[in-house]
């Protein structure tokens, strides 16, 4: 489900592969090159307006951390703003995008990708292609910027590792991928912010910022044709790099259930929320499991369905039978299956008792789920298998939509992973479903999470200790510490 941080050499390429696809059920076209450098062009075309959008993206990001270089892609993309060998410094380059008439602009880094982009009017398209070639092949570590900027993501880091939320779920990430937890820490630990050298910034600009590690998106009220022709003018000398993205260890299976609870002043009170997380498939290493999971959490967020209807009457107490959810989000490097919902607090009742009993609850639901053919109908599971063909289309109404699942689909799977993903998803039956619970979920052990108000938590508190949970806070939410 879907839900979302070089030295150039001049060549000349004479062989050019492309492909041209359509989006399933969908009249936008969307056109496909490749470079003989390995940079995936993508060009989306939609006249109805005179404006583009161009974006490119980078296959790195918390996945490609090591225990000691978390957080240098989120710090190398903030000085990718801060100039290149064209624009010198931060002002100029902010010129650069007003005089292309930029208005909406942006880089963010996430746990699997590293993206930058802007809209511009169509008349400056080739302009706006030039400016990303020259702002990631050519960008500029300027000692005194650099340590500004070292400060200005230590900062950002303080302030949402003392967020709340960040704390409650940056615990359960800890919990679930307990090996390896640094791979989904995008901000990561300040200390080795303050550590950071330049030395690393070419190092991921060497490594991670090259073409054959690189997609670039254009869409709007663009000219396939030239599009294709401005990328290869900028883009084309740019070397590929022979192993851009070193392959990782899987996260392994949990060797025990974890209880987690966060007592926290800032939360709703007389509101409990519970949450189960089970290790999912990794799209590249078991995309059969994918499919079929997407499919399942399509069938789950029916209001009227067995699963919302059979666990909102099992037990009294929880707030609304729409936010019973459960899904799966594909990700690369640790797929994650997860349910949640919310209850309302009993002072009369023991919040610990009640946990456990939805727990048993859920886990006797997907048992019977797994075990009853007739748990979902033939029309609920075409009709779910219509609705992601339905989301396929709504996000192709608007390029900049499009380009954004687009882009977290190339980054997190494969281009060929998207462009087949309806007619996989339409192949799958409820053997396929039982198969997915079977191998990731049904007698798999799992981190199970309850963040609540803090006057509500202290009845109690004891007997969560007594119950085997483990008290969540700010000082042990975080592996680094």
């Amino acid at each position: 489900m879907l839900k979302k941080y070089l030295k150039p050499v001049i060549c000349s390429f004479i062989i050019f592969l492309f492909f041209t696809l359509f989006v399933s059920s969908s009249n936008d076209l969307i056109k496909r090159f490749v470079l003989d450098n390995g940079l995936e062009l993508f060009v989306i075309e939609n006249h109805t307006v005179p404006l583009a959008w161009i974006q490119i993206t980078f296959r790195c990001g918390a996945r490609t951390h090591t225990p000691e270089t978390t957080g240098l892609f989120h710090l190398y993309e903030h000085m990718l703003f801060k100039g290149n060998e064209v624009y010198k410094d931060q002002t100029s380059f902010s010129n650069a995008m007003k005089e292309l008439g930029v208005t909406t602009w942006n880089g963010g880094t996430s746990g699997e990708y590293v993206t930058y982009y802007f809209s511009v009017p169509s008349d400056k398209v080739e302009k706006g292609i030039e400016f990303w070639a020259n702002a990631v092949r050519y960008p500029l570590f300027d000692k005194n910027e650099f340590e500004a900027e070292k400060k200005v993501v230590i900062n950002e880091i303080k302030g949402y590792n003392s967020d709340p939320g960040h704390i409650f779920f940056g615990a359960l990430d800890k919990a679930l991928f307990y090996k390896y937890p640094w791979r989904k820490d995008v901000g990561g630990a300040p200390k080795h912010i303050e550590a950071a050298t330049i030395e690393q910034m070419i190092m991921i600009k060497n490594t991670f910022y090259v073409p054959n590690n690189a997609a670039l998106f254009v869409g709007g009220d663009v000219n396939p044709d030239k599009v294709l022709e401005w990328t290869k003018k900028y883009f084309g000398s740019w070397e590929r790099s022979i192993n851009p993205v070193p392959e990782f260890p899987p996260h392994p299976e949990l060797t025990s259930n974890s209880y987690l609870v966060y007592s926290d002043s800032t939360f709703y009170k007389n509101f409990i929320f519970f949450i189960m997380q089970f290790k999912g498939p990794d799209v590249l290493r078991d995309p059969e499991a994918t499919y079929a999971a997407d499919v399942w959490g399509t069938l789950l967020e029916n209001p009227n369905g067995k699963f919302k209807n059979n666990i909102f009457k099992k037990l009294r107490g929880l707030y609304k039978k729409d936010y019973i959810v459960m899904y799966y989000y594909t990700q690369r490097d640790g797929g994650e299956i997860t349910f949640y919902t919310y209850m309302t607090y009993n002072a009369s009742l023991s919040t610990p008792d009640r946990i456990k009993e939805l727990e048993k609850i859920v886990l006797d639901e997907l048992k019977l789920m797994a075990s009853d053919p007739k748990y979902f109908s033939n029309e609920e599971l075409e009709l779910a298998k219509r609705k992601l063909s339905d989301h396929r289309v709504i996000e192709s109404e608007k390029p900049s939509s499009l380009i954004s699942n687009l882009s977290f689909w190339w980054a997190s799977a494969s281009t060929d992973y998207y462009f087949n993903y309806l007619d996989n998803c339409n192949k799958v039956k409820y053997e396929d479903i039982v198969k997915f619970l079977q191998k990731y979920v049904l007698d798999k052990n799992y981190v199970l999470a309850v963040r609540m108000n803090s006057k509500d938590f202290e009845k109690d508190k004891d007997a969560f200790s007594k119950t085997g949970f483990t008290f969540i806070t700010e000082d042990n939410a975080y592996w680094w510490k």
